[in-house]
């Protein structure tokens, strides 16, 4: 009897152990690429409506997800908002069509913003790898370390935007300082290396590095057109040295699956994305920049459209952001463009292969949507739980445990099981 209350009592002090507010550990990232060649790859890990960053970095994305593809429809489609004109350089861009439908579409879904308090502890679903949870990816260096809060010793918020060159102009900030698509975890000396300074490439700015330099100019493009703040975009007063810098940086450092993956996450909790990850083309077209035809994007229009400036419509994307039914291209006879039919009319939609959004497990439903190849209408279903025998990994996924805390999961169920032999013996 004696023995197997030390053994509950261990199992007590593991719990104990394992979630007390220790500093953060910080280790190399070694995470591996996903392999994801489109959406239906995907695999979603979810809590509640939070779903966890699944891509990794440097992982050039090649496809738009799931989430991405749903978030644009009817309006705001690509093919809607690429017939706007965008403007002719930095100087008028945000005061064209453009601008203004894309700063309507980000406002009018952003539903529910984090507080600055809140991202501390929202990071690990955003900021993680793979899906690991349990580990942040800092953000300029890509070091990785363990998602407990320690008061910033090890790591802090980056406003990747600053606060002094906010919206009011203040340190204090504004609703725009606490943007969550804006805020990113780093280590505390490498934010301290930054200060205030604009991102570039010449002396007196500060260079992030080659591989986070493209996710530093969408960021930047997010708050320019999402909070309007115009005045504080260029130049060493502002956040990006010069309009080339950052289409260079675009350039350069493509979209990875890291940055769709965050996209999809901050769409979960917040409601809006940022569209310039998902299509990096509106850059170019927002300023009237040719875009460049040899350019890697998730949607593909880049190398679909070749070298166009803006406003312009592709004849027959190869991936565009509605899902094009499979079949072999052909040349119309008449040299106009194909148009899908469906009968969206008559209310009869043409709609394309189910896609799982949420795989069911033996205890939860899980989801799955499907989108019309002529209007972009979506339907979704439900999938019903499995209801199976459970094995040891079902077990552990109705006691709410995730993978990435296998060994919390091990010291409960020897907990558990201490208990119960306690109960028989008495």
């Amino acid at each position: 009897m004696r023995g197997i209350k030390r053994l509950a009592v261990l199992a007590v002090l593991s719990i104990t152990y394992v979630f007390s507010p220790l500093t953060a550990t910080v280790s190399v990232n070694a995470a591996e690429p996903t392999g994801y060649a489109k959406a239906e790859d995907v695999v979603y890990v979810k809590d509640g409506k939070k779903v966890a960053n699944w891509g990794t970095r440097e992982e050039e994305c090649t496809f738009l997800s799931t989430y991405a593809a749903a978030f644009y429809q009817g309006d705001y489609s690509y093919e809607a908002l690429s017939k706007k004109n965008g403007g002719t350089s930095k100087e008028n861009a945000s005061n064209s069509d453009l601008y203004g439908s894309l700063h309507d579409l980000m406002e009018t879904k952003h539903k529910t913003p984090p507080t600055y308090g809140d991202a501390r502890y929202l990071f690990g679903y955003t900021d993680c790898e793979r899906s690991d949870t349990a580990t942040i990816s800092c953000f300029y260096s890509a070091t990785d370390f363990n998602n407990k809060w320690d008061q910033g010793a090890t790591w802090n918020r980056e406003h990747t935007w600053p606060k002094s060159k906010s919206l009011n102009g203040s340190s204090k900030g504004g609703a725009d300082e606490d943007d969550f698509i804006m805020l990113r975890p780093t280590l505390t000396s490498k934010n301290s290396d930054r200060g205030n300074t604009a991102y570039g490439e010449s002396a007196g700015f500060f260079d992030p590095g080659e591989k986070v330099r493209g996710d530093c100019a969408r960021i930047a493009l997010y708050v320019y057109t999402r909070w309007e703040n115009t005045k504080y975009m260029w130049g060493e007063s502002g956040v990006m040295e010069s309009l080339s810098i950052l289409l260079k940086w675009m350039e350069e450092d493509p979209v990875d699956t890291w940055e769709m993956g965050r996209n999809d996450a901050v769409e979960s909790i917040t409601g809006t994305r940022n569209v310039f990850v998902d299509y990096p083309e509106y850059a170019w077209l927002l300023f009237g920049e040719k875009i460049p035809a040899d350019m890697t994007t998730p949607s593909g229009l880049a190398k679909s459209l070749g070298e166009v400036g803006s406003p312009s419509v592709p004849s027959e994307p190869s991936e565009p952001s509605e899902p094009t039914k499979p079949s072999t291209p052909s040349e119309p006879s008449d040299g106009k463009e194909e148009k899908p039919t469906g009968g969206c009319e008559e209310g009869v939609h043409d709609y394309s292969e189910w896609i799982t959004v949420k795989e069911a497990t033996d205890s939860q439903n899980g989801l799955r949507m499907r989108t019309c190849y002529a209007c972009g209408a979506t339907e979704d279903e439900i999938l019903p739980a499995t209801h199976s025998s459970p094995g040891t990994s079902d077990l552990m996924s109705m006691i709410g445990c995730n993978a990435s805390l296998g060994v919390v999961s091990g010291v409960s169920v020897m907990l558990a099981c201490a208990f119960v032999i306690l109960r028989k013996k008495e």
